[in-house]
């Protein structure tokens, strides 16, 4: 009787242990992958104003040399 006792009780820690484990792992799971993906928005964003910039100077060094080429003409 007592060992019957003793193995549910194993049992019952066993179960929870697991439980709790799965609980925990998958935290950190969800926690690493919403991290990987704040870094993926925030580099994405740069690269978007880095492009952005580009596309400004690119316009501009454009008016120069379409300035430039009028003036020659």
């Amino acid at each position: 009787m007592v060992g019957k006792k003793l193995d549910e009780v194993f049992s019952s820690l066993k179960d929870n242990f697991l439980f709790i484990f799965s609980v925990i792992s998958l935290s950190i799971i969800t926690i690493s992958c919403e991290r990987s993906f704040q870094n993926f928005d925030k580099n994405l964003m740069e690269k978007k104003k880095e492009l952005e910039e580009f596309n400004e100077k690119s316009s501009i060094r454009k008016e120069q040399i379409l300035k430039s080429q009028n003036e020659q003409d």
